[in-house]
């Protein structure tokens, strides 16, 4: 036990994530064979093994996935510990570890991060691309303070979501198609030809299969993509047409944009978090920032971070905004 401590642990919890050492490496930024003298002075400490290597893979045994459950809940709560000590601590010098999907990382994030650091220079930004099932998870496991996904995740026990604005799809189509001089389309006539599409596990794509089917349309698929500026280059080239949110990703591209006649395609994109913990300070100012500018726009109104994560204090006065540090 002396020689467990969190760095081993966040390590093995990495391997248990990743299923290789070398990339466990690459996280970490150490060396493999660094990272096996880890695991093996932990599973030496533990007793039992918690891996079995398959070719240059590792995956958990059934003790190492107990162990990893129960490691990933101790580092949870020695990260609330510190936010308790250090609930003091202004939120203008913390650290907030934001999870988002590509489209708002390429124009929309960038943008109001850059606008909340220069009011608050020193508040430092740990940022993770990703779909919507890993954000979701990233944050009801504690690796994520915040998550800005679309369309809202449904059925996930105490994450809060909180509407912040909304995207409208439009038709995407080379400028030589016929439907680049129309005013608008119908989606049957977007139908008539193969498309390109992100790729099903993306949130997007969910977003325009409902669309379709409502209208009793077969969606036909030509090209799937997970990058979605990728995605307007293949449009660009001729090799298919598309739909995509507004604005769209690239604005150099030569594609024309023709709106969608008969029925409004859109996104609504949200903010979650998970209500059982107390956000970090700087997580609280920045989230309350981007919930006054939903507000603004006149989306529907948003809970408090701060009280929405004391509800599970019932009769106690709603504590100060504060959440999990992270532990080196």
């Amino acid at each position: 036990m002396d020689r467990i401590n969190s760095d081993i642990l966040q390590t093995f919890l990495l391997a248990a994530d990743t299923e290789h050492l070398g990339r466990t490496a690459d996280g970490m930024n150490a060396e493999q064979s660094t990272i096996s003298r880890k695991i093996a002075r932990l599973e030496e400490e533990v007793g039992v093994p918690l891996f079995e290597r398959v070719g240059r893979s590792v995956r958990l045994t059934p003790a190492g996935t107990r162990f990893a459950h129960r490691s990933r809940r101790l580092l949870n709560e020695l990260r609330d510990a510190i936010a308790e000590a250090q609930g003091s601590v202004s939120p203008e010098t913390g650290e907030v570890h934001l999870g988002f999907l590509h489209t708002v990382g390429l124009r929309w994030l960038p943008e109001r991060i850059a606008a909340f650091l220069a009011d608050y220079p020193s508040v430092r930004f740990t940022l993770s691309q990703r779909t919507i099932p890993e954000l979701t998870h990233g944050i009801m496991n504690g690796e994520l303070d915040l998550g800005i996904a679309g369309p809202p995740p449904l059925g996930i026990k105490d994450l809060e979501v909180v509407p912040l604005f909304e995207e409208q799809l439009a038709a995407v189509v080379a400028p030589n198609h016929p439907l680049a001089a129309a005013t608008s389309c119908t989606l049957e006539q977007l139908a008539a030809e193969p498309l390109i599409l992100p790729r099903a596990r993306f949130g997007l794509r969910q977003v325009i299969e409902e669309a379709f089917a409502s209208a009793g349309i077969a969606l036909q698929v030509r090209y799937e993509g997970d990058d979605l500026a990728i995605v307007q280059s293949l449009v660009s080239s001729g090799l298919g047409n598309s739909l995509l949110p507004l604005p769209l990703p690239l604005s150099g591209t030569k594609v024309v944009v023709v709106p969608i006649s008969g029925t409004l395609i859109k996104r609504t994109m949200v903010l979650c978090w998970d209500r059982r913990r107390l956000l970090p300070p700087a997580a609280g100012l920045f989230s309350q920032r981007l919930i006054d500018e939903a507000a603004a726009l006149g989306m529907s109104q948003a809970p408090d971070p701060a009280a929405s994560t004391a509800k599970k204090a019932a009769g106690s006065p709603p504590p100060p905004t504060r959440s999990p540090a992270v532990v080196h």
